[in-house]
């Protein structure tokens, strides 16, 4: 398995409680071996993040006996870790979301706009990048190929 020009950047996230997450344990993209992963960059302050987030949630739902993962990387542009730790127990977001601490990961996937959602497939390669909100309809579309 050589790298190819699509293979998605490694990378690890300390993150955020949920009901999946204990606070500060680290995720990494190698940990989903073998599953499609949505990264999806975001940031509390940013309305359209707000509002795709739910769908996305039901989305993970929806499909993670399947194999799919979700991986919420949240910009510290605007907002605090704290802030984005709220968002989640707000939202009751259960898939892995983590503050970039670095801003590394942003600049690896490349984001210039908030939302902004990576598709990988089983084997990690970048499939598409969707910048702007994500219904659960679109979702349902770009993530059917990914399963197969």
């Amino acid at each position: 398995l050589g790298s190819s020009a699509n293979a998605a950047p490694e990378f690890a996230l300390e993150v955020f409680a949920n009901e999946n997450y204990a606070s500060g344990e680290i995720v990494s993209l190698s940990d989903f071996e073998g599953q499609p992963v949505i990264v999806n960059f975001w940031y509390p302050s940013c309305p359209p993040c707000r509002l795709e987030m739910p769908d996305l949630e039901a989305t993970f739902q929806k499909y993670k006996d399947d194999g799919l993962q979700l991986i919420g990387v949240m910009a510290l542009v605007l907002d605090s870790a704290e802030e984005g730790q709220e968002f989640i127990d707000d939202f009751g977001i259960t898939y892995a979301v983590g503050p970039d601490t670095v801003n590394q990961i942003l600049i690896d996937y490349k984001v210039a706009a908030y939302p902004t959602s990576v598709f990988l497939d089983r084997n990690h390669e970048i499939v598409r990048t969707w910048a702007g909100v994500l219904t659960e309809e679109k979702l349902e579309e770009l993530v059917g190929p990914l399963l197969q």
